[in-house]
Parts: structure tokens; C-alpha cells; sequence
């Protein structure tokens, strides 16, 4: 019985120590790239959470012709509300029935994923109105963007609720 106890902390244990080794040999590597790689990072950290930002801006002013500027036409979402996939078409009809008054966006984390595409991790805060039934809810969104002719658009859009 110890054994069976034994072996399965172990199998549980050891693979936290693998991960928890990971993230150093990658610092390893990325301290032998060029200067220019580790500069790129943040300013498309920058550039991305910007482009977030004003997203999230244009659709609570309800202006679906600047939210559209910031998807891909093969845009694809998936919102908390489980109703399942929808389409840039679907999301751009949304625009216009916004009902959060305001919101916070934080927690910002920017992953590239080659050249073409990143991956934006953030929680949203939201607040509605006063009359709706439901007054604050956060989320946790990810987000894929995508570079295309020189323009970053966001691809996937993917939010789960936070408690």
C-alpha cells in the first residue's frame, strides 16, 4: 500500500519538476538570441494590447466599422455565454446592442508564436447598467492575432467567466 502511495505522489510530483525546469532552459535560450529579438517582444506587447485596448473602446461606443478593422475576416469567437461559435458577421451585429457602461482591462500577457502570430491572454472586468440584471462580470479572455499584408487582426477570441 505505501508503494501504490508512493508511486502515485510521484507521478503527480515529478512532472511539476519538469515543467518547473522548462521555463529556465527557455531563458537560457532566449539570452543567446540577438538583442533585436528580446527588443521586438515588448514593443509587440505594446502594440498589441494597444490594439486590445481600442478594440474593446470601439465596441463599447458602439462603432462596428472601427471594431471590424481589428478582425480577421476569418474571425471566429466564443463567448462565455455557451452559444457556441460565432463569426466576425455574427460578432459585428453585437456591436450595436453593447450594454456595458465601462470596463478594465488588465493583466496583460503577449506570447508570439512566430513571426505571424501571438497569442493576448487579459482579464475583463465589466460593469452594466443599473436597470440590467446583471451588474459586473469578469472574464478571462484569449485572444490569437495574426499579422496579414503588415497588419495585426485578431483571429480567435476565446472568454471564459472568472468567479
Amino acid at each position: 500500500m505505501r508503494n501504490w502511495i508512493l508511486s502515485s505522489c510521484l507521478a503527480l510530483v515529478l512532472p511539476c519538476f519538469s515543467f518547473a525546469q522548462q521555463p529556465a532552459a527557455a531563458d537560457k535560450a532566449s539570452a543567446s538570441t540577438p538583442s533585436t529579438t528580446t527588443a521586438a517582444q515588448p514593443k509587440l506587447a505594446d502594440l498589441l494590447e494597444a490594439k486590445v485596448r481600442a478594440a474593446w473602446e470601439a465596441f463599447k461606443k458602439k462603432d462596428k466599422k472601427a471594431y471590424a478593422e481589428f478582425l480577421a475576416d476569418d474571425f471566429q469567437a466564443v463567448e462565455s455565454d455557451g452559444e457556441g461559435e460565432r463569426t466576425k458577421l455574427h460578432v459585428l451585429g453585437e456591436v450595436e446592442h453593447c450594454m456595458y457602461t465601462d470596463y478594465l482591462l488588465q493583466f496583460f500577457q503577449v506570447q508570439p508564436l512566430g513571426p505571424d502570430y501571438a497569442f493576448v491572454t487579459y482579464e475583463s472586468s465589466m460593469q452594466f447598467p443599473k436597470s440590467s440584471a446583471l451588474r459586473f462580470r469578469r472574464v478571462f479572455v484569449g485572444e490569437l492575432w495574426t499579422q496579414r499584408n503588415g497588419q495585426w487582426k485578431m483571429m480567435r477570441y476565446q472568454e471564459t467567466t472568472v468567479r
